[in-house]
């Protein structure tokens, strides 16, 4: 199984590939999410590095979270 989230694809993406995460990223921060139309507006142009700095969540915390759930993550940024 392909368990490798990318953290500079846009939230949107991530979801449609895993939509289990969602109540993590909500838990997390991403309020937003549990709203369909910023789910599928803003959620298709922030990735989960811009994201997770919108809410002050330290991308490196996002993803320790989504590793000790089983996932592997790339691309994470902490600008």
């Amino acid at each position: 199984m392909d368990n490798v989230i990318d953290f500079t694809v846009p939230v949107f993406k991530v979801l449609e590939k895993f939509p289990e995460i969602k109540p993590l990223l909500v838990k997390a921060g991403f309020k937003p999410l549990t709203d369909p139309k910023m789910l599928n507006s803003v959620g298709r142009l922030v990735s989960l590095n811009q994201g997770a700095k919108k809410i002050n969540v330290k991308p490196n915390d996002l993803a320790k979270q989504l590793e000790w759930n089983g996932y592997e993550v790339k691309g994470v940024t902490e600008a």
